[in-house]
């Protein structure tokens, strides 16, 4: 085989390899450009998501804010006429929570799932309960505390279904819990919280003493607690 053949057979064979380097360098771009889309595309996913959620989180606070404004409305019949107002008025009471009954059920209906309907769900349980259906409340205090477990809502919801509880006949019952839970490291709630239910029960069974020693130990162990200054006027 001459000089000049053989320089043909590696020049076509330096051709080739260029050519298959090429190639693959191609189908490289082309799988790179396919992944770097692919993130794009994520990236785009994902803020539209977060986008959506923002915009309906933000639309479900604000009807639930209506509904906490008009559940706060002034009753016309105990304004005070040398007071000026702002804000719905009602004639009644029960016409305010008619109507703030209605906005909290369009905030659970509108944005299931938000935390708005969180709140919005709980003020109803609260309001079945100030209505006298404890069973509904009591159904559905549970199933939001369920749902929640040990957040501030989830407490929320637990601490009004003792005072339920309480103001339903179980206040015995309920007091020994409370004590239980005292005797704990770490009680279901607060310690402020679970005293204050605590002095309830037994104010609702007539033990003013036990009342009393209830109240006085939310003054003198949690005296930054929001229920201390009440307490402190309990006790004495």
């Amino acid at each position: 085989m001459d000089r000049e053949h053989r320089r043909s057979l590696k020049h076509d064979k330096f051709v080739d390899e260029i050519g298959a380097l090429s190639s693959r360098a191609r189908e490289n771009q082309r799988l790179l450009l396919m992944i770097g889309l692919g993130v794009v595309a994520v990236a785009l996913i994902v803020w539209g998501v977060y986008f959506y959620r923002s915009s309906r989180e933000s639309k479900a606070q604000s009807l639930l804010a209506t509904a906490i404004e008009t559940s706060n409305a002034t009753i016309e019949s105990a304004q005070n006429p040398n007071k000026a107002t702002t804000g719905p008025s009602y004639k009644t009471e029960a016409e305010r929570n008619a109507v703030a009954e209605k906005q909290f059920k369009d905030v659970q209906s509108q944005y299931p799932g938000s935390d708005a309907a969180d709140m919005a769900g709980l003020w109803l349980a609260k309001n079945a309960a100030a209505k006298g259906d404890t069973a509904t409340a009591r159904k559905m205090l549970q199933e939001f505390i369920d749902d929640h477990g040990q957040t501030i809502l989830g407490n929320a919801a637990r601490y009004s279904l003792y005072q339920v509880r309480i103001d339903s006949g179980e206040a015995a019952q309920v007091a020994t819990e409370l004590n239980a839970e005292m005797g704990k490291a770490d009680p279901i709630l607060p310690g402020d919280s679970v005293l204050i239910l605590l002095a309830h029960a037994y104010d609702v069974q007539g033990n003013s003493e036990k009342s009393r020693d209830a109240y006085k130990r939310i003054s003198t162990e949690y005296p930054d607690s929001p229920y201390a200054v009440e307490a402190a006027r309990r006790a004495s």
